[in-house]
């Protein structure tokens, strides 16, 4: 009977062991508070959404729970202070914090925080050197010394490929872990060709197949697949500023360019004055534009229209980055442009300034 009862008691332990991997615990600490609310919050279309709250009592609280997959979540205090953002695993999570200094909190216990905290730190040191190298080449520049400039710029070039070269062999090294998902889908979704991303997705481990990360990736590659070099570009169809519906199929005929903008993005502002004046040379030939806009009022969307002198087609549903052309052509970074020639085939990406100009020069020789 004793020896029924050890094995028993050795079962339950080892039940408890298990279930104690399966589920989640964050103990946190809020210095010089007594009491308020914490709300635990995920991601959702962009936007931070409450999944769970509970209260602070003498400076503390508790969260408990259940994580499919390790997930990035967010902690806010009485929904409006920022606490911490952090990847959420089934683990002892420790969140220590000061009612002064609440972006300083530290998180400890999440084995995949761990990991991509790697990255953070890594990435910190090489974003402080390549604004130091921007910083001697502003200043060269407004100081007149042209070798300097250029050797800083050169400098600063291979400092931003050391970059990618860095984020690409640790998502390499961790491809098991959701923090190389996430990276690929944050990252290297905007600086590499959808045949390498492609290939990148392939490596990651089935352990990690369902989660979010991974899944949004191969959408991504899908609908990049679809508006590669050489493919007929997505219709769609959106309203103009007066409401009425435009059909991007319906500017066959013409070599036309779509342009997704935002009266907010500074770069894509910048880049308005080259257009126009490519618009103005190339418009009587053939040359159309279609701009889709991430606004999301109509107010600084017309505003920045007439502002910048666009004076071609302008279409936009004020959805913000859920436009829907943006989700079909997997924009997620602004301004971006996709180049079709007049049977509405994809002959250029992102095209700006000279280059775009000597790509239209080809188009339409004199």
């Amino acid at each position: 009977m004793r020896n029924v009862i050890a094995i028993m008691v050795f079962a339950l332990a080892f039940i408890s062991c298990q279930s104690a991997k399966n589920e989640f615990s964050i103990k946190g600490s809020i210095a010089g508070i007594e009491k308020g609310k914490v709300y635990l919050q995920k991601i959702v279309d962009d936007k931070p959404v409450s999944i769970d709250s509970t209260e602070v009592v003498s400076g503390k609280f508790t969260f408990k729970g259940k994580m499919e997959m390790p997930d990035l979540r967010i902690l806010r205090l009485n929904s409006q202070d920022y606490l911490a953002q952090f990847f959420l695993d089934n683990a002892n999570i420790i969140v220590t914090a000061k009612k002064d200094s609440l972006r300083r909190t530290k998180i400890t216990g999440s084995p995949t925080q761990d990991i991509f905290q790697i990255y953070i730190n890594e990435m910190e040191k090489l974003n402080k050197e390549i604004n130091t190298l921007k910083g001697k080449y502003q200043s060269a520049i407004s100081t007149g010394n042209s070798e300097t400039a250029e050797k800083a710029k050169i400098d600063g070039k291979a400092m931003i490929d050391n970059n990618k070269v860095f984020t690409k062999n640790f998502v390499k090294e961790h491809s098991n872990s959701v923090v190389s998902a996430f990276i690929t889908l944050n990252q290297l979704a905007n600086q590499v060709d959808v045949k390498e991303l492609d290939s990148i997705a392939s490596k990651f481990s089935p352990e990690i197949g369902s989660s979010v990360y991974v899944v949004k990736l191969k959408e991504i590659i899908q609908l990049k697949k679809s508006t590669d070099i050489g493919a007929v570009a997505p219709d769609f169809t959106m309203n103009d500023p007066d409401g009425k519906p435009i059909k991007l199929s319906s500017l066959r005929g013409k070599v036309v360019m779509v342009d997704f903008w935002a009266s907010w993005c500074g770069p894509c502002r910048q880049e308005n004055p080259n257009i126009v004046k490519l618009y103005g040379q190339f418009h009587p030939k053939g040359f159309e534009i279609i701009g889709v806009s991430l606004d999301r009022t109509k107010e600084e969307w017309m505003k920045a229209i007439k502002a910048d002198n666009l004076t071609w087609i302008h279409v936009s549903d004020l959805k913000f980055w859920q436009n829907a052309a943006a989700r079909l052509y997997a924009v997620n970074l602004i301004p971006q442009s996709f180049l079709l020639d007049k049977d509405g085939k994809i002959i250029g990406k992102g095209l700006r300034g000279e280059e775009l100009g000597k790509k239209l020069a080809q188009l339409f020789p004199n």
